[in-house]
């Protein structure tokens, strides 16, 4: 029903076509006037053939054949397929990439942490591609654990996912050198945000050795931020009561672990294992 086609037909009582046409059983659709001597008419397209037949050898001109109705609609639907599916892909594309990490960009005064965002977000589910994430909190939360952060936020634009971290030390200049052991002993924890840690739990070390490299492994310069504790063993003699002895250790060492006391002939021999904390940029 919505293959037609419109004829303009010319001639004298033009209109008598209808009938004419009606009688030979063929639907006509529309039918108007056009001038004096000219009627327009709608006929079925798969009737074009007989009407042809029907009017050979009459008085009346078919000037002119041309779709009509649903057929002009698909007509030129089908001349502008290619253009009508570029558009709905390129909507659909827009519509993906709003829900889609394309990029991932670390901007303010933090941004120094960008391989360590880039690892939590990985850690959480989200790279390149990858949906938005579902708890940005969880993901602040992470960055926050970072040493001197004091701001994270996090938003999509338009499939760029921004993490944007200031630090609460922004213009302290970083220190660019190793972290180094200020004393011997045990390494008793290492904890490295950036750097290349050279040693690890449980090693010996000597007082100056380094404990993470500020260069990498190809050469390039980076800035650790790093923090060690050691253990070391001493023995040291205080003068005084036992309690002063205890407090005078205390207050030189700071954290002792197996505090042990025992009378000297100067005083009080005070043993332990005292834990020295060294730390850079942390």
């Amino acid at each position: 029903m919505f293959k037609r086609s419109r004829l303009y037909i010319e001639g004298l009582s033009a209109y008598r076509v209808v009938d004419k046409l009606q009688r030979a059983d063929i639907a006509v659709y529309s039918v108007r006037n056009v001038q004096k001597k000219g009627v327009s008419l709608e006929v079925a397209r798969k009737d074009l053939e007989k009407v042809f037949a029907i009017l050979q050898g009459s008085c009346y001109n078919v000037k002119k054949v041309q779709p009509a109705g649903w057929s002009v609609a698909r007509e030129r639907l089908g001349a502008k397929a290619g253009l009508i599916a570029g558009m709905t892909c390129a909507v659909a594309a827009i519509l993906f990439a709003q829900t889609r990490v394309l990029a991932i960009e670390v901007t303010g005064s933090g941004a120094y942490y960008e391989s360590e965002v880039l690892a939590l977000l990985s850690e959480n589910g989200v790279g390149w591609f990858s949906p938005l994430p579902e708890d940005p909190a969880a993901v602040s939360a992470a960055v926050f654990s970072l040493p001197r952060v004091s701001f994270c936020g996090i938003r999509n634009r338009g499939g760029v996912l921004v993490v944007e971290i200031e630090v609460n030390d922004e213009d302290a200049a970083l220190s660019p050198h190793p972290l180094r052991a200020p004393v011997s002993g045990e390494v008793r924890g290492l904890v490295v945000v950036r750097g290349v840690p050279l040693v690890s739990e449980g090693d010996f070390v000597d007082a100056g050795e380094i404990l993470v490299d500020c260069r990498s492994e190809e050469g390039n310069p980076l800035i650790v931020i790093a923090r060690a504790e050691i253990a070391v063993s001493f023995v040291r003699e205080y003068g005084g009561t036992e309690e002063e002895a205890r407090a005078a250790a205390l207050l030189e060492y700071g954290e002792i672990e197996s505090l042990r006391t025992e009378r000297s002939e100067s005083g009080w021999r005070v043993t332990g294992i005292a834990v020295t904390v060294a730390d850079l940029n942390f």
